[in-house]
């Protein structure tokens, strides 16, 4: 069969660039029996992607369109957009150009709301639930008994029904992910960053953050690829002409042994590249950075997300500020690197000690580590389904049972930020203070900054 893979379009790109399809390249690679075409409709801005689309289906002319859906919102309530708004549209389109196609839904954003979805996109035929790369082609292989197969939504009698759970793959026996010319051309993602192409070294998460889904999209298991096997996919990887990419791990340094072992690796092969990750405060020791720099890593990422220890027991992070502290001192010995942070402004059982603790730790990190800056990240809670920090908003009655976690707009998009009410005036200030500062000041520097580096060039 032929088979369409769409990633759906985020609503704007010069807000959000387009980022590398590679979950959609890993189920493509899954689909061996089949002839795969994918299209990332966030090339184009609105609505001329709706125009490709409509003119790539007649092209084509598939037999089943897969829509990924990856995210839901921007989980920033210093920048509300609601990027769901544009799957039914979509998935209309899609219908339209051709009624007799399958249409099945996929992609991370549908699994935390895969029922909802359902109900809410009646075009949609199907949906693969969680990870793809066994469950889409075995549906495929069934499609005149859609019920045998496990891990998929499909219409029953004017209802959805639910197949039921199926374990997730083994990681370390998936295929390297295709991005072949034939496929998707990677060279319209190349550029000056490292995060817009990604690749994978593990599936899971151990970690309990309260106010994190991957566990429950990824499982709890950390399922790892062989260093060497994550080393192949870097080659391949170069041989497309990419040097600069991003680990999109929900944790590089968990184990710090099999992080160890792809810096290792990189630099027992030599390889000239440049990469980012997420690391975890605790894992990441000098000797580690100082590793992972041999190897090429230059963008440190760090989430430890509060800045109190208050707030810290409340997120489950398993760290304190004593290591906040001693992370700080360790990247700022550190040469030719970045380091990003994010923390959130309020937490259940928190108070404005905390609060106020958190913006002195916004302001201090682009002092204390000036010139290495990848950012300070300050945001609220976007609660979520399958979270501790949702059962604790339900406590408070922040949220209650009826409250819809995939919200129809904006407005409704907008109330699903915790924050303590009583403060309701102080998050306010806040949130104009950081605009101000992101907006204002933030570019005001930069641009002496870089008035400050002519100048030099200039006297020398």
């Amino acid at each position: 069969m032929k088979i369409l893979l769409v990633q759906s379009h985020l609503g704007r790109i010069k807000v959000s660039p387009p980022l590398f399809p590679i979950g959609l390249c890993y189920v493509a690679t899954a689909l061996t029996k089949h002839t795969v075409k994918i299209i990332d409709l966030n090339m184009w801005e609105l609505p001329v992607a709706y125009k490709m689309l409509e003119k790539k289906i007649p092209e084509f002319n598939p037999d089943i369109v897969g829509m990924s859906i990856r995210n839901i919102d921007t989980t920033s309530r210093f920048d509300i957009f609601y990027n769901f708004k544009t799957i039914r549209p979509t998935a209309q389109l899609i219908k339209k150009v051709n009624p007799d196609i399958k249409l099945l839904a996929g992609g991370s954003g549908f699994s935390l709301f895969a029922q909802k979805i359902m109900e809410r996109v009646p075009e949609f035929d199907f949906g693969v639930y969680l990870e793809a790369e066994e469950s889409l082609p075995e549906l495929l292989e069934h499609l005149d008994s859609p019920e045998d197969v496990k891990g998929i939504f499909m219409r029953n009698e004017g209802g959805v029904y639910f197949t039921g759970e199926r374990e997730l793959p083994d990681f370390d026996n998936i295929a390297i992910s295709r991005r072949d010319s034939d496929l998707i051309d990677i060279k319209q993602y190349i550029g000056v960053m490292h995060d817009n192409i990604g690749i994978q070294s593990k599936r899971g998460c151990i970690l309990d953050c309260s106010y994190c889904s991957y566990p429950f999209l990824t499982g709890r298991k950390v399922r790892h690829r062989s260093p060497q096997k994550v080393v192949d996919e870097i080659e391949y990887l170069i041989g497309l002409g990419v040097r600069r990419f991003s680990f999109v791990d929900n944790i590089f340094n968990i184990p710090v042994s099999h992080a160890e072992e792809i810096c290792e690796e990189i630099i027992r092969r030599g390889l000239d590249v440049e990469w980012g990750a997420w690391f975890e405060i605790k894992h990441t020791t000098e000797e580690l950075m100082t590793l992972a720099q041999k190897a090429g890593c230059k963008h440190f990422g760090f989430s430890p997300d509060g800045a109190t220890n208050k707030a810290l027991s409340v997120l489950k992070k398993g760290i304190t500020e004593k290591d906040i502290e001693e992370n700080l001192r360790i990247v700022r010995r550190m040469k030719g690197i970045k380091a990003g942070y994010n923390f959130f402004c309020e937490l259940p059982g928190t108070d404005l000690r905390d609060l106020l603790k958190t913006l002195v730790m916004y302001f201090k990190i682009p002092i204390v580590l000036f010139g290495k800056g990848g950012g300070v990240g300050l945001s609220w809670v976007r609660i979520e389904p399958h979270t501790d920090i949702y059962t604790s908003a339900l406590e408070e009655d922040f949220v209650n049972e009826e409250t819809d976690l995939l919200p129809k707009d904006e407005k409704d998009l907008s109330k699903l930020f915790y924050y303590n009410r009583s403060h309701w005036y102080i998050n306010w200030f806040v949130i104009l203070l950081v605009k101000t500062v992101h907006h204002l000041v933030k570019p005001f520097v930069r641009k002496c900054i870089k008035t400050i580096k002519q100048v030099k060039k200039t006297s020398v």
